[in-house]
């Protein structure tokens, strides 16, 4: 009878491991940002609606034009991760929305991860004109800095 039950107490064992296993090897998925509802994207026309109309139907943008102002941004993304630092983004949705100076829509932009660049950065670094600072000057530049008493913490730094 103990053979029987220390058999099946493994078998649950290697059942139970072979689950954990399987759930490992599945990615973890991340949605970012603001999904359009595409029923209510499909209510906005050009000429017709307003600002006021575009917010109450898909809610504040995601971004503002920097340089066009008049230009508003739903972004969207979704990443998938395997392990550490190993994110692959799987979908991407932005939805444009231009307005003219009085408020009313003029266009309306869809597109997905087809547009999307991958940007590297520049190894090289920027010099700043600031000092480079060693460690103990760091740290005795900050004596004083720190003050306790009420008083002194509100007549700020001496000689300043």
């Amino acid at each position: 009878m103990q053979k029987q039950s220390g058999k099946l107490v493994r078998h649950v064992l290697a059942a139970a491991a072979a689950v954990l296993l399987a759930a490992a090897c599945q990615p973890t998925i991340n949605t970012h940002g603001h999904e359009v509802d595409t029923t209510q994207l499909s209510q906005i026309k050009p000429g017709v609606t307003s600002r006021e109309e575009v917010a109450r139907l898909l809610g504040s943008p995601s971004t503002k034009g920097t340089f066009e102002k008049e230009s508003w941004f739903y972004i969207s993304q979704r990443n998938e991760a395997k392990s550490f630092y190993q994110d692959k983004v799987t979908e991407q949705d932005v939805v444009r929305i231009d307005f003219d100076a009085n408020g009313i829509v003029t266009n309306v932009s869809a597109h997905g991860l087809e547009l999307a660049q991958a940007i590297e950065p520049d190894p090289n670094k920027t010099r700043t004109m600031g000092n480079e600072l060693t460690v103990l000057q760091q740290f005795v530049g900050n004596i004083g800095r720190f003050n306790s008493s009420p008083e002194l913490r509100q007549q700020g730094p001496v000689g300043r």
